[in-house]
């Protein structure tokens, strides 16, 4: 019987220690910030995004079209058994009101709420994305409106993804795109997880370009599998 169990017990330990070893190896999956032609495993580094074009908010009864934005202490963080991180804010300028009624205004600048990013999987062309969700609670953005505007106050909740490109080069310049028919559906940390920003219960969209380039310029970056 003591052989039994100290046999039992062997096999048990061996079984665990093989099990952290392949939940190690799968919390190591990527994608990954590299920085200076090699993978970025620990610190941070400021990131700018500056927008391209313009940007637009909508939901089935409001749009709203701003022609600036740019990123508020920004940075993506060092990884060796996560996903690449990353924290900071948007904010948005110079925006009207385009639905749903004239003389509807609304308060500028419009900030988003502290944002943590991850790196995830997609299934869209790039492959990779960046996701965005609030690093706490569920409200992503406060809209808050005057003038005509029945509606003074809407809170959009949820997370957003967006298309990084490129992927698996480094480069000064990057490209970061919310396209206008929205990510639905990432993969982070090998698990499915559902992506949607809605108000009131009725679907919001961002559409938008940013171009993204670290505070160290001309440092380069990227995003990797490994």
């Amino acid at each position: 019987m003591p052989f039994k169990v100290s046999h039992m017990l062997s096999g048990a330990l061996v079984f665990l220690a093989f099990s952290g070893i392949a939940t190690s190896a799968a919390s190591a999956s990527g994608p990954f910030w590299h920085v200076g032609g090699k993978k970025f495993e620990s610190g941070t580094r400021q990131i700018k995004l500056q927008s391209k074009g313009a940007i637009v908010l909508k939901s089935t009864v409001i749009e709203i079209e701003c022609k600036n934005s740019i990123s508020e202490g920004a940075t993506i963080e060092g990884s060796t058994t996560t996903q690449g991180q990353g924290k900071g804010r948007i904010s948005y300028s110079s925006c009207t009101v385009l639905k749903p009624t004239p003389g509807c205004d609304i308060a500028q600048p419009i900030i988003m709420t502290p944002l943590n990013f991850h790196l995830v999987e997609t299934g869209t062309q790039t492959h990779y994305a960046l996701l965005l969700e609030p690093a706490e609670g569920v409200v992503f953005v406060v809209l808050k409106f005057s003038g005509t505007c029945t509606i003074k106050e809407w809170a959009v909740t949820g997370s957003i993804a967006a298309e990084v490109i490129p992927t698996k080069v480094e480069s000064q310049d990057g490209l970061i795109t919310f396209p206008t028919t929205p990510i639905t559906k990432v993969k982070l940390e090998g698990t499915e997880k559902a992506v949607k920003l809605e108000t009131v219960g009725i679907a919001f969209t961002i559409s938008a370009a940013y171009g993204a380039r670290l505070a160290t310029f001309p440092e380069k970056f990227g995003v990797f599998e490994t």
